[in-house]
């Protein structure tokens, strides 16, 4: 696209076309899943939104659509697949813990200790994003936080034996699930329940 030499190219087209390219992707990884059409709307549009809105301002921006629809890079559908995995597991514990039973000091491990630092900080990210007018701060959080979860995931168990242990995982889970549900929605990116 070069809008100086007259290659235009219309949104609704744009947009159609990442669903397209997400409906494929998603047909090759999981093609039993129910509700492709939706799930692809909202990876494709998510991912459009997502790729606009992680680069500052002033950069430019670059448009390619593998690294875009990449389900492990810094991209839309890599924060929606990890909130899917955060709703999975909630799902087959059966239950979310209350706050008041969490025994904190169970998370003393390095990617649980990350992984809380980063909720920590989701409200400062805000006051960022909101004073200086950057939705790429909040672009890159909630990719820092979708990494500290999947370092977090790959090295612990969270349903396990342990009750203590367990909740405290789960709810840990819960809750980056719910920050990642809501600053993608803050960004206009709307999150699937299956991937």
């Amino acid at each position: 696209m070069s809008t100086r030499e007259g290659n235009i190219i219309k949104l609704e087209d744009l947009l159609n076309e990442a669903i397209s390219r997400a409906l494929k992707v998603i047909e090759e990884k999981n093609p039993m899943l129910e509700e492709k059409e939706e799930v692809a709307k909202k990876v494709g549009i998510g991912a459009v939104i997502f790729n606009d809105l992680a680069n500052s301002r002033i950069k430019d921006e670059i448009f390619d659509w593998d690294a875009m629809l990449n389900f492990q890079g810094e991209t839309g559908p890599y924060i929606q697949y990890i909130y899917v995995r955060t709703k999975s597991v909630i799902e087959k514990a059966g239950y979310v813990p209350e706050l008041k039973d969490i025994d904190i000091t169970k998370l003393e491990d390095n990617q649980s200790v990350e992984t809380i630092k980063t909720i920590y900080n989701f409200e400062n990210i805000l006051k960022q994003v909101t004073n200086k007018n950057e939705p790429s701060i909040l672009s890159r959080y909630l990719i820092q936080l979708s990494q500290n979860f999947s370092s977090f995931y790959t090295a612990n168990k969270i349903i396990t034996e342990e009750k203590e242990l367990q909740d405290a995982r789960l709810y840990l889970t819960y809750v980056v699930g719910t920050i990642l549900k809501t600053g993608a929605e803050l960004l206009g990116i709307q999150m699937p329940n299956r991937m």
